[in-house]
């Protein structure tokens, strides 16, 4: 199941640099101040966290249903939509 994603596997340090550099600019020019929790949040949004944390999520599905567990599908309900 982890071999079947739609982004890179292989990680690119590039990609962090570019992006620390990227915040360092940014926080720089800015006159405004940034609590911690704004900061923690940002770094959340990075391509490369994301990519952490899915595939933390895929590595978590594939042992759950290693142990057996299954995923049910439940359709979509048409009566909220209206």
């Amino acid at each position: 199941m982890t071999d079947i994603n739609e982004y890179d596997d292989v990680e690119d340090p590039a990609i962090d640099d570019d992006e620390a550099k990227a915040a360092e600019k940014g926080a720089a020019d800015s006159d405004e101040v940034v609590s911690d929790t704004d900061v923690i949040e940002a770094e959340t949004l990075t391509v490369t966290a994301k990519q952490k944390k899915r595939q933390a999520l895929e590595d978590e599905v594939a042992a759950f249903l290693a142990r057996g567990g299954r995923i049910t599908e439940v359709p979509a309900d048409d009566s909220v939509r209206e």
